[in-house]
C-alpha cells in the first residue's frame, strides 16, 4: 500500500502547481490555465483526503487495531505533522467551495498560499512523519468529531484572512497605515509559527520573521502596483465574502468547542478546566464573536473589517501553535 506521506506530499506538489496556474490566470486571463488550477486544486484534496484515509489505516497498524472503528477512534489527526495536514487541505477545500459560488478564481493566488505554508512548515519545522500510537487520553470516538469541527473553523479563517489581504490589493485608498497594520499583524503570524517550533534564539526568529513578513508585504503591493486589483471582485462583494466565511469558521469553532467540552467531561472529569488551549480557544471565539457582532449589528464595514478578519487569523494562529507548542497544558501531547 502506497504511504500516506506519499500522498500528503504529492498534494503539496498539487497545490504548488496550482498556484502556479492562479497566477497565471490572475495575470493572463486564460481559460486553459484557469481551468488547469481549478483541476490541479482538486486533483490535492483527492490525494490528500486519501492520504488520510491511507493514515487512518497505518495508525489502526501502530495501535493493533483491525475492526473498521479504526478510523474514527484512532483518526489520522492527532499530532502537529496531521493536524497541519488537516489545516492545508480543509482549507483548499473551502477555497473551492467559495471559488464554485462566487465564479471567481483570483483568490487563488491568495488563499492557497496559506494553505501551503501551513502544509510546508511540517517539513521545515521538522514535524514527525510517522504514525504512532494514541495516548490513551486521545482514544475516543469523540476525537474526530472535535477535531475536524475544530478545523473545518479554522480553515475557514485562513480563507477569509486571504481574502483580507487582497482586499487591501483591491482598495484604491490602501495608505502606509494600512501597509502597517499589515505588516506588523503578519509578522506575529510567522513569529509564532517559527518560535513555537524552535523555543529558542527569540530576538533572532523575531528578526527573521520580519524579514519574511516584509517580502510578503512587498509582493502584495507589487500586486496592486501591477494592476491585479482589476480582476478582483467588488469591494462589496469582498466585504460579504470575508464576512460568510468568517461565520461558517464561527459555526464550526462553535461545535467544536461544544463537543471538546463535552469529551473533557469523559476524560478528565468536567467540561472546562481553563486549560491554556481552553483559554486561548475562548478567546479566538470572543473575537470571531465580537466580529460577527460589528459586522451584522453595527453594520462595520470598510478597512476595519479586514483588519478585524487579520487580527481573528493571528488568534486562531496563536492558538493551534502558539499555546500548543509554547505553553504547556493538557493538550500538549498533539505535537
Amino acid at each position: 500500500m502506497i504511504h500516506s506521506v506519499t500522498l500528503f506530499n504529492a498534494g503539496m506538489v498539487a497545490y504548488f502547481l496550482a498556484f502556479l496556474f492562479y497566477t497565471i490566470y490572475t495575470f493572463s486571463k486564460s481559460s486553459w490555465s484557469s481551468r488547469l488550477a481549478t483541476a490541479l486544486a482538486w486533483l490535492g484534496v483527492l490525494l490528500q483526503g486519501a492520504g488520510f484515509v491511507v493514515r487512518g489505516i497505518e495508525k489502526a497498524k501502530v495501535n493493533m487495531v483491525s475492526d473498521w472503528t479504526a478510523f474514527y477512534k484512532y483518526a489520522p489527526f492527532t499530532n502537529m505533522y496531521e493536524s497541519l495536514m488537516l489545516f492545508g487541505w480543509m482549507a483548499v477545500l473551502i477555497y473551492l467551495v467559495f471559488e464554485w459560488k462566487y465564479k471567481n478564481k483570483a483568490f487563488g493566488m491568495f488563499v492557497i498560499p496559506l494553505a501551503l505554508i501551513g502544509e510546508l512548515s511540517t517539513q521545515i519545522l521538522g514535524f514527525n512523519e510517522e504514525a504512532q500510537p494514541l495516548v490513551p487520553a486521545l482514544q475516543s470516538n469523540w476525537l474526530l468529531f472535535h477535531v475536524v469541527t475544530t478545523f473545518i473553523g479554522y480553515a475557514a479563517a485562513a480563507v477569509s484572512a486571504g481574502i483580507a489581504y487582497a482586499y487591501f490589493i483591491k482598495r484604491e485608498d490602501t495608505t502606509t497605515r494600512d501597509w502597517a497594520v499589515i505588516f506588523v499583524t503578519t509578522w506575529f503570524i510567522f513569529f509564532f509559527i517559527i518560535y513555537s517550533a524552535f523555543r529558542e534564539n527569540f530576538v533572532i526568529y523575531l528578526g527573521v520573521s520580519a524579514v519574511v513578513a516584509a517580502a510578503f508585504c512587498g509582493f502584495l503591493y507589487l500586486l496592486k502596483r501591477i494592476g491585479v486589483s482589476k480582476i478582483l471582485p467588488s469591494i462589496d462583494a469582498m466585504e460579504q465574502m470575508m464576512y460568510q466565511s468568517v461565520a461558517v469558521g464561527f459555526v464550526f469553532l462553535t461545535i467544536g468547542i461544544i463537543l471538546g467540552a463535552v469529551w473533557a467531561k469523559y476524560a478528565w472529569g468536567g467540561y472546562w478546566s481553563w486549560d491554556p488551549k481552553e483559554t486561548w480557544s475562548l478567546i479566538t471565539w470572543l473575537v470571531y464573536a465580537a466580529y460577527l457582532h460589528a459586522r451584522y449589528i453595527k453594520g462595520l464595514k470598510g478597512k476595519p473589517l479586514a483588519y478585524f478578519t487579520i487580527v481573528g487569523f493571528l488568534s486562531v494562529i496563536f492558538t493551534y501553535y502558539g499555546v500548543n507548542l509554547i505553553i504547556p497544558g493538557l493538550h500538549s501531547y498533539a505535537q
